[in-house]
């Protein structure tokens, strides 16, 4: 297998990562593979090394490729490197497939990212292709191979510059949606206590409370009207739940594991509907907050603040009987 598509690998400080996902790039065999990684931390002893491992694998491409490094010799932090390696990647193509280092991806889901990009190259509605689904589950009768919505699920993705130079990282009229709940709510799920909680994550995000870039993207294909597209099957096995990650590491989360791989000619849906009922299982499959939050809403006598050690900003886990932990899909931020 061969792929034209441009392929856009974010690594930082996990080798092992690292090269289980370069390996899947590799069997795929793009003509040109761009390589970004963010630098090492200073207060990390072993951040330069595993950094340097990381970054062997460019070492390693056996195949036709224009390869393209941009290493980065300071950390820059998950939002700056993410974005800055996006902005570098989308300087260079018009189109392409962006997966970060813990990002799995199944046999099909270059083929299906690059057909999907191909067809939707020329509607400038459609701003993203996601590759993985966390509520397979409300999409099976769909009849199509992918649904409609306006969530940008980010792991294993793809999109075009055309949707990328339109990326509002300082949320521009987030006061407005702020002041009158209703116009986020017309966006989004029907749902104003699902619409205050991503409001809250917009603004922590902005004031640099939250380090990460895709709440920003997400922000951005809302506000704009935007369409994403999800494959009714997941593509995508997330394998950074472990003590390397730098936002999934709770252990009770069980990671999305790969359902299915797409075949054949891609079934198409017959128009763009937003399903209420597949964005609100979109949403609540994808957000352990949420959970949390209406939890204590309706058994406030069940939880207690406890600190969990994972990375800045400082979370909360709600004390929950074990079984209900097993019961939660992992977070999947939105950009």
């Amino acid at each position: 297998m061969s792929t034209a598509t441009p392929v856009l690998f974010l690594i930082f400080n996990r080798p092992d990562h690292t090269r289980r996902v370069f390996e899947r790039i590799r069997e795929a065999r793009p003509s040109q593979l761009f390589i970004s990684a963010d630098g090492p931390r200073e207060h990390v002893a072993s951040d330069p090394e595993n950094c340097r491992l990381a970054r062997q694998i460019a070492g390693q491409v056996d195949w036709p490729c224009e390869l393209n490094l941009n290493f980065s010799d300071r950390n820059l932090g998950c939002r700056r490197a993410v974005q800055s390696g996006i902005d570098w990647f989308f300087g260079h193509v018009e189109a392409g497939i962006i997966l970060e280092d813990d990002c799995l991806p199944s046999s099909s889901f270059f083929t299906y990212c690059t057909d999907m990009l191909r067809h939707h190259a020329d509607d400038e509605r459609v701003m993203h292709i996601s590759g993985s689904n966390p509520a397979t589950g409300a999409c099976c009768r769909t009849g199509s191979d992918y649904v409609f919505s306006r969530f940008s699920f980010i792991w294993g993705w793809a999109t075009w510059r055309r949707a990328w130079k339109q990326y509002n990282d300082t949320f521009t009229g987030l006061e407005e949606y702020q002041a009158d709940i209703t116009r986020m709510s017309s966006l989004l799920v029907q749902d104003t206590t699902a619409c205050r909680y991503l409001l809250d994550k917009f603004q922590r995000t902005r004031d640099g409370e939250i380090d990460t870039w895709d709440y920003g993207w997400f922000y951005t294909i809302l506000t704009r009207g935007g369409w994403c597209a999800t494959p009714t099957v997941n593509l995508i096995e997330n394998i950074g739940f472990d003590h390397t990650a730098t936002h999934t590491s709770f252990s009770f989360r069980k990671p999305e594991r790969v359902q299915a791989s797409l075949s054949g000619p891609i079934r198409h849906p017959a128009g763009m509907v937003r399903s209420e009922s597949i964005e609100q299982a979109f949403f609540k499959n994808s957000q352990k907050g949420y959970w949390g939050l209406m939890m204590r809403r309706l058994a406030p006598g069940l939880f207690f603040k406890t600190r969990v050690q994972v990375s800045k900003p400082v979370t909360y886990k709600p004390a929950l009987p074990a079984w209900m932990y097993f019961r939660q899909k992992p977070v999947q931020h939105w950009g």
